[in-house]
């Protein structure tokens, strides 16, 4: 009995500490070229962001910036949608934790905000 309740005590404390460890946040700037509902059991909203070097998302010099923007279909998925239809350039907001559950995401990149920058 002992040992049920001291996996089931590590278990719960894991979930609990996985999710609040950053490792990484800041700011990201580019064009949107992916927002996808992916996951085998859970599914998740994922993105692709093209970092920097591309001219209205034409050429090869951008590198790709994965994230996760959650399990449901909130306002940041229908920012993140927009934003990929219309090709604006856009600046993200972000956290990436170090665990994270299987349910959390397919990264460990979550963003948290999205601004689209005004054209000139």
């Amino acid at each position: 009995m002992k040992k049920i309740i001291c996996m089931s005590l590590l278990l719960i404390s894991t979930c609990f500490l996985t999710s609040c460890w950053t490792v990484q946040k800041g700011q990201k700037s580019g064009i949107i070229v992916k927002v996808a509902k992916e996951g085998n059991l859970w599914g998740t909203y994922e993105g692709e962001m093209v970092l920097g070097g591309l001219e209205n998302a034409s050429g090869v010099s951008g590198r790709a910036f994965h994230f996760t923007l959650g399990q449901f279909n909130s306002d940041l998925v229908k920012q993140a949608d927009f934003a990929m239809q219309n090709n604006k350039h856009v600046i993200i907001t972000y956290h990436c934790d170090a665990y994270t559950l299987p349910w959390s995401g397919e990264t460990k990149c979550f963003v948290s905000k999205i601004d689209i920058v005004p054209e000139k």
